[in-house]
């Protein structure tokens, strides 16, 4: 298939079932249609209280998960419109899809972190810790092994993708979850999004077991895309995107996105807060600097005399210095775009588009202060806090989990933890739901609770349960 037949399709309104009729007077192309269903959802509004980097951070100057998504979910529009003039311009988009790639680029930097747990990266490290002490302490046995065996017992069983599920759990992977079934809005579709728009969120289209493979020469396994719960979903999507199990190219343009919102902004956050200041970020540029060391060091310098002149003050200064190296990056992920054409649109390129731009120096410059940032202790402590709440919910629900009387009927201790689990999610499980391993089902239950609940949620929960906090 040539590159043209391939954004033909990526471009197309192809979802699970048949959208509602739109009113006659409904302009909006399919991507600003998921847009739409989105953006007034619960599971959008409650990133609102889920760490970027500061976790239960007071301050409404610092950005949380959702103004971060709605920074990326702007500049990958950008991206989109200024690759879009090139590619119609260059034939290879037709004319009357004009608007569909930025709109697509949109939508998928709003979602692009929807599934990440509280407490952020920090809080699926919470997760995965759990699991792999859980199974260590139980006698799980693979299914496989079972398979002659009549006597199956009532013994928890967990095959090597179901367990590796847990113990490797990512919120990418858990955003293809929320947007094809958690939602659940009158059926099992969930949100009933475009297939472009879901497979943009799968970073890394392998399972859990060939997946996580690290930082190797395959990008799009690196980690992985799917469990085992969506394992249709997305062979559905891979086979009429003809995707061959790679990435989509969009993935490619929305990494980059993220790349330039997040590296510069974390920076901008952590001089707000004073952890670093702007005679940092010079001295960690100048060190790290290579193929734009003059025109970025020449710009700091700059606005930085202008601060020591009275006009600016610092606050200003780190915010056009973003601003700067944003452009700067936003320029070079579009000639790198042009530039590996063929190999993104195949799946092909196994590195980020901004590691082989001429700015990658920019981003390895801004990861070093990030580093900085991370390690302040006000961070620390808090991410400690929430280690803790995400880890003893699971301890708490999990341990009930394994009794008889986890449900909604009767009024035990187990019964009653159940019942603490939201509706939604309780009906997610007993009623759309179909795998049929029992014990998996119930063990993602819990999960999905847990990692849908905002910071100021789990932690409260965590200190009601355990008797801290009344």
């Amino acid at each position: 298939m040539n590159n043209q037949k391939k954004w033909k399709l990526l471009l197309q309104d192809y979802r699970f079932r048949e959208k509602t009729p739109a009113i006659s007077t409904d302009g909006r192309n399919p991507f600003e249609n998921d847009y739409g269903r989105l953006i007034s959802s619960a599971p959008i509004r409650r990133l609102q209280d889920k760490t970027q980097v500061f976790p239960l951070e007071q301050s409404d100057y610092i950005r949380t998960r959702l103004t971060h998504s709605l920074e990326v979910s702007y500049i990958a529009s950008s991206i989109g419109q200024s690759i879009e003039n090139i590619l119609i311009n260059k034939k290879q988009i037709d004319p009357k899809y004009k608007g569909y790639l930025s709109s697509l680029l949109r939508v998928s930097g709003l979602v692009h972190d929807l599934g990440n747990p509280p407490f952020g990266h920090f809080g699926e490290e919470a997760v995965k810790k759990f699991f792999k002490d859980y199974f260590k302490s139980q006698e799980f046995i693979d299914y496989e092994k079972l398979v002659q065996n009549e006597n199956k017992s009532d013994a928890p069983i967990l095959n090597i993708f179901e367990k590796a599920d847990f113990e490797n759990f990512d919120g990418n992977v858990q955003t293809l979850r929320i947007l094809s079934k958690l939602y659940y809005f009158g059926d099992e579709f969930g949100y009933n999004l475009t297939y472009s728009t879901l497979a943009s969120c799968i970073k890394y289209p392998s399972n859990s077991v060939k997946g996580n493979l690290g930082k190797n020469k395959n990008i799009r396994k690196k980690k992985f895309g799917y469990f085992v719960t969506e394992k249709e979903i997305f062979k559905t999507l891979n086979k009429h995107l003809k995707l061959n199990n790679k990435r989509s190219p969009i993935v490619y343009l929305m990494e980059s996105a993220d790349d330039i919102a997040y590296s510069a902004a974390d920076i901008e956050d952590g001089v707000k807060l004073k952890i670093i200041d702007i005679y940092d970020v010079r001295k960690i540029f100048k060190k790290n600097l290579s193929k734009n060391k003059k025109i970025v060091i020449a710009e700091l310098d700059e606005l930085i005399e202008k601060h020591e002149k009275g006009e600016f003050d610092e606050s200003i200064v780190i915010q056009k210095f973003r601003i700067f190296t944003q452009r700067l990056m936003i320029s070079n992920i579009i000639e790198t775009f042009e530039k590996n054409y063929d190999l993104i649109m195949n799946g092909d390129l196994e590195y980020e588009i901004i590691d082989v731009s001429n700015a990658s120096d920019i981003r390895a410059a801004y990861k070093q202060l990030q580093y900085i940032v991370f390690d302040d202790k006000n961070i620390v402590k808090k991410e400690i806090a929430g280690w803790e709440a995400i880890y003893g919910l699971l301890k708490i629900l999990v341990k009930a989990s394994q009794s008889p009387n986890f449900k909604k009927e009767g009024n035990t201790y187990e019964s009653r933890i159940y019942k603490l689990i939201s509706s939604s999610h309780r009906f997610v499980y007993e009623r759309v739901e179909k795998y049929e391993n029992q014990e998996y089902k119930k063990l993602q239950m819990i999960t999905d609770f847990i990692s849908g609940m905002t910071d100021t949620y789990a932690i409260t929960l965590y200190q009601e349960l355990k008797g801290i906090k009344l």
